[in-house]
């Protein structure tokens, strides 16, 4: 359903015939007398059509109705017990679809009243001193009104710079870089099972390069063959594989600024982390990441939107838009009200999950599996790459959280009720069970291949999907995975235990990859789980770990954990120096 909203137009409409040529033609037919009588009648009228005007502007003033004020949902009372989980999980009930942003009406501009004056064969029109001063009371009213509106409407706020520590963030790599995606030049094209620390990044922020004596990494995302950093100063740096334009920069004869006439070496260009220039020029201020297969987003401290990359299908390359195959450097593609921002961005292999300031959803890239959250015929699969947006049951029901798997899509709504559409062949969407406890929520959401992970408000982590491998992390003696009924999967969303609970060490951050997981707690541990084939759990020689594993430790050790991300076959880290 559409959501362009038709504007009523205010203006005072003036009769083109009533121009003054019969009058003229009459008033040298009558008599002075006849002349001063209608000067007389006309003034009585103006003066009584004038009254009029002030008394019903008066009485519309009166009668306009006092703005109702914002009433505060109650808190839901959160209960001391950890078990017996109980939040349902939903599907949206057909999702219903928007081509475009809801109109915004706070651009009108009051129209005065107005009284006709005639001339010499035409009619003008002006506003008397009193309409005028009714004017501006109405336009203070209506100002007041759509500020009013615009607060009622803001729900989720924009991405907000995390702060500079010191000493800064270190980068940390692991698991297969045989593209570049370490970003540690081309003599690093290999793999590691266990977490290395980065040292090109540690070289330039001794040099001050990302923002300053001492100024570090402060967001990371792993894509498919590539990899995204954000610098304290916004900028995004990228590396890998920029066959589909991953990288957001062109990498394909750049000449060199070395040498006239010459061109970089590809293998430079792409092994080693360059920022994107074009939003650097632009003044883009990069908070928020996400990267999928080819695709990826960013989302500015202004909630502006940037998008690059190129979309995949199940038989071969999808493109960026109707118009474009490939997007190489990023390029605004969402439409928003002028009050309205995006918030945050999630992205699945091959789709992209828009969250804006007003608790909508947007949605578009391949929905072969139902991921876009409507139905995307097979002829016209690219119409799927035009953003549309997602209602989950009504247009009144808003989100506040968004996430994404390989071919999922989920969302929270402002109520705690959990949506999720796309593949559910494992049943990794975790619909329709009751999962938390009273006054807890799912503040994030981060899914695989087949499994997908929800991080709580009270710190605990549950999962759902495939269970043969891992990726769940529960036990091996757990009663699901003993019943005879196991089919090599979970429906019900279960919780991982995890070597402290989460009353004494929450966990605050989580990163689920194809079959491999990541979770950061409060006081900095990292611990993985799910399989490796390449090294990407971080763990050496294992291959597999059933539950979560020590990564980075709580007690002891040099470093502590800040974040952690999934890629296609390499991991990143975000760590920093313990005091």
């Amino acid at each position: 359903m559409a959501g362009t909203l038709t504007r009523k137009s205010s203006r005072t409409k003036v009769d083109p015939a009533a121009n003054g040529e019969a009058d003229a033609k009459t008033a040298s037919a009558k008599t002075d007398t006849t002349k001063k009588d209608t000067a007389k009648k006309d003034t009585a009228k103006k003066d009584a059509v004038k009254k009029d005007t002030v008394k019903k502007a008066t009485a519309k003033t009166t009668a306009a109705p006092a703005p109702k004020k914002a009433t505060k949902a109650k808190a839901p009372t959160t209960t001391a017990k950890t078990a017996a989980p109980k939040t349902r999980t939903k599907r949206p009930m057909t999702p219903e679809i928007e081509d475009s942003a809801e109109g915004d009406d706070s651009d009108k501009q009051p129209t005065k009243r107005a009284r006709s004056i005639r001339t010499q064969g035409s009619v003008t029109t002006t506003a008397s001193s009193d309409d005028e001063a009714i004017s501006e009371k109405k336009e203070k009213r209506k100002s007041a009104a759509t500020n009013a509106s615009s607060s009622k409407k803001t729900i989720n706020s924009l991405p907000t710079p995390p702060e500079h520590p010191r000493p800064s963030n270190q980068i940390f790599v692991w698991g297969a870089g045989n593209f570049g995606q370490f970003g540690m030049g081309p003599e690093y094209l290999d793999e590691f099972d266990k977490p290395k620390k980065n040292p090109w990044f540690e070289k330039k922020i001794e040099e001050g390069i990302f923002g300053g004596e001492g100024a570090g990494i402060e967001s990371i995302a792993a894509g498919g063959l590539h990899s995204l950093f954000v610098d304290e100063k916004g900028t995004i740096w990228s590396c890998g594989v920029n066959d589909d334009a991953a990288l957001g920069r062109e990498t394909k004869d750049v000449p060199d600024p070395e040498k006239e006439g010459a061109v970089m070496n590809i293998d430079i260009l792409t092994s080693y982390p360059y920022p994107l220039q074009t939003l650097v020029d632009e003044n883009f201020r990069a908070v928020s990441i996400a990267a999928g297969d080819s695709i990826c987003a960013a989302v500015s401290a202004e909630g502006e939107l940037r998008v690059w990359g190129s979309f995949r299908a199940n038989e071969g390359s999808l493109g960026f838009s109707n118009g474009s195959k490939y997007q190489f450097t990023p390029a605004p593609i969402l439409d928003l009200p002028k009050d309205e921002k995006v918030s945050s961005v999630a992205a699945g292999n091959n789709h992209l999950v828009v969250l804006t300031t007003h608790g909508n959803i947007y949605t578009w890239g391949a929905g072969e599996q139902g991921q876009l959250g409507r139905k995307i015929i097979e002829r016209r699969k690219i119409h799927g790459t035009t953003p549309e947006k997602v209602t989950l049951k009504s247009r009144s029901l808003k989100a506040v959280v968004v996430g994404a798997g390989n071919y999922t899509s989920f969302a929270v709504d402002e109520k705690g009720g959990v949506w999720g559409w796309g593949l559910n062949n494992m049943a990794q969407v975790g619909t329709g069970y009751e999962v938390l406890g009273e006054g807890v929520r799912v503040k994030s959401i981060s899914g695989g291949e087949h499994h997908t992970l929800f991080l709580t408000s009270d710190g605990r982590v549950f999962a759902v999907g495939r269970a043969n491998g891992g990726q769940l992390g529960i036990p091996e003696d757990n009663e699901k995975l003993k019943s005879e009924d196991f089919k090599g999967f979970i429906a019900e969303p279960v919780h991982i235990p995890f070597p402290d609970p989460a009353s004494e060490d929450p966990v605050v951050h989580i990163s689920a990859g194809i079959h491999s997981n990541f979770a950061v707690t409060a006081a900095g541990a990292l611990y993985a789980w799910g399989e490796s084939n390449q090294g990407e759990l971080g763990l050496g020689d294992e291959t597999e770990a059933k539950t979560p594993q020590v990564l980075v430790r709580k007690v002891g050790g040099s470093w502590q954990a800040i974040a952690a991300s999934c890629g296609g076959q390499h991991s990143i880290g975000l760590f920093k120096k313990k005091a």
